[in-house]
């Protein structure tokens, strides 16, 4: 009985072994034709929406398989890509094209079925989309999200539905930008949704304007703020305004012997001032300035960067 018992449970075992293996390699076989198909059709997108982009642009282009599931997001994809990465198109073919496809409706209903990381990708989508006010009033709840990328990519999409409020936007946003988000807001400035002026971002109030200003100083190498960068650097009641501000001073190569910014390196952690170390030796300072302001003992670091590879890293 015992042993029938055991045949049994072995025979059972294997057939259930049996199953599960052919259910994975189902389900990557299935999974790798979905890519590829996906693929093809992301491509097929792109090619469609670029010959239209090309011609005269008074017919809404016909995006073939649309209708199938994925294809939908997929042309939204395709869509914010072309928009991320060039200037100057035809905003009236894609507002068109959004709006004949429901593109931007499609995405809002995605994030608000997702959560997290997914719903941050849903919204950074949507940024890239022509959409209306409508769009602007529907992601206005997720600034409140306890997820900081949540909040940031639905800034990004009020700023891209209403670029004449985009100051307003971010001098209100209640959360202190990090350097990666205003890496992100340097992107939109370049599709023209930001203003260049940097004199009213650098003299307002708000530390959110004050870093968008300090990263169009930096970028565009504006040496004219050399004066209120030295402001900054000498203020100790915003040490983090100072940071990014003496890493500007840094990226447009002028001099750093002076003495706010000598007071403000004493002040500066090991973490940080190799951090600045790292940025001096990128934007090529001697060792000779590196040395009035640094100790001795800092010198050895500053010239492993200099002689090797890491300075084209930094």
């Amino acid at each position: 009985m015992i042993e029938q018992f055991y045949i049994v449970y072995t025979l059972c075992a294997a057939v259930l072994a049996c199953g599960f293996s052919v259910g994975v390699v189902g389900a990557a076989v299935r999974e790798r034709r979905r890519t590829g198909r996906d693929a093809r059709l992301r491509t097929e997108y792109l090619h469609t929406l670029m010959l239209a982009l090309g011609g005269d642009g008074t017919q809404v282009p016909y995006f073939p398989l649309f209708g199938r599931f994925g294809s939908r997001r997929l042309l939204c994809e395709a869509v914010a890509g072309v928009v991320a990465i060039t200037y100057g198109l035809n905003d009236g073919l894609l507002r068109r094209i959004v709006a004949h496809y429901r593109l931007d409706r499609r995405m809002l209903r995605q994030a608000r079925r997702c959560r997290g990381y997914r719903r941050a990708q849903a919204l950074a989508v949507l940024a890239c989309l022509p959409a209306d006010e409508s769009v602007a009033a529907a992601v206005a709840p997720y600034l409140r999200s306890r997820n900081r990328y949540v909040r940031f990519h639905a800034l990004a999409v009020q700023l891209s539905v209403d670029p004449s409020h985009a100051l307003q936007r971010i001098g209100d946003y209640a959360y202190p930008l990090s350097a990666s988000e205003v890496a992100e807001l340097m992107a939109l400035l370049r599709r023209g949704i930001l203003p260049l002026a940097y004199g009213p971002l650098l003299e307002t109030r708000s530390l959110n304007l004050r870093r968008v200003g300090l990263a169009i100083v930096r970028q565009f190498g504006i040496e004219e703020a050399e004066g209120r960068l030295l402001q900054f650097v000498a203020d100790t009641a915003h040490p983090a305004l100072g940071r990014e501000a003496l890493y500007a001073l840094c990226s447009l190569r002028r001099s750093l012997l002076r003495r706010e910014v000598a007071v403000f390196i004493t002040e500066m952690d090991a973490r940080e001032r190799r951090a600045l170390l790292r940025c001096m030796a990128l934007e090529g300072y001697a060792p000779t300035t590196m040395q009035r302001l640094f100790e001795e003992a800092e010198r050895p670091y500053y010239e492993t960067l200099v002689q090797s590879y890491k300075r084209s890293l930094a």
